[in-house]
C-alpha cells in the first residue's frame, strides 16, 4: 500500500517562501459559488480561521456555502423567537413549528462543513498540530515581505 505524502514542514525555507507567496492574494468568494448579501461578514470570519497559503478553490466554495448557511441560520433562529417553536394547524391543534427542524438541519449543515473545512475540533488531526501549523503560518505570512514589496514583478523594459 502506498503511503500518503507528508505534509512539509511550515518551518522549512521552501515551505516559508510557498506560504509568502500565496499569502499575497486576496481571497473572494469564488464565481461560481457566490454570497448572498447578508453572509459577507460570515465569509470573513470563515477565511481567518486559516492561513491564506491553507485555502484552495474546493475550501473556497464550500467556505462560501458555509457563510450563507450560516447567514440563513441567523435568519431562521430571528423568525423563530418571533413565531415561537409551537404553532397551530389549521383546525386549532398545537404542533412544533416546522422552522425548528430548519435550523436544526443548518446546524448540522454548518457542523459538517466547519469540519471538512478543518476549521472545527479534530477535523484534521490533533488539534494542538493543526493550531501550532497555522499560528506558524499566519506568522510567516504577518512578516511576509512580498506583502509590503512586489519582488516578483517582472521588471519593465527600458525605455
Amino acid at each position: 500500500m502506498a503511503r500518503k505524502p507528508r505534509k512539509a514542514r511550515i518551518d522549512s525555507a521552501t515551505e516559508a517562501v510557498a506560504v509568502m507567496l500565496k499569502a499575497t492574494r486576496d481571497i473572494e468568494p469564488p464565481a461560481h459559488s457566490p454570497l448572498d448579501n447578508d453572509a459577507l461578514p460570515f465569509w470573513d470570519d470563515i477565511i481567518a480561521a486559516r492561513a491564506k497559503s491553507e485555502w484552495n478553490g474546493h475550501d473556497l466554495s464550500c467556505a462560501s456555502d458555509l457563510a450563507n448557511a450560516m447567514a440563513q441560520l441567523v435568519e431562521n433562529r430571528r423568525l423563530l423567537r418571533q413565531e415561537g417553536e409551537r404553532t397551530e394547524t389549521s383546525n386549532g391543534s398545537p404542533m412544533a413549528n416546522p422552522r425548528v427542524s430548519v435550523v436544526h438541519g443548518l446546524h448540522a449543515q454548518i457542523k459538517a462543513a466547519r469540519q471538512s473545512l478543518n476549521i472545527h475540533g479534530r477535523a484534521a488531526g490533533e488539534a494542538r498540530d493543526v493550531a501550532k501549523r497555522r499560528v506558524q503560518a499566519k506568522e510567516i505570512e504577518d512578516g511576509n515581505p512580498l506583502a509590503d514589496e512586489d519582488l516578483l514583478a517582472r521588471p519593465t523594459a527600458l525605455q
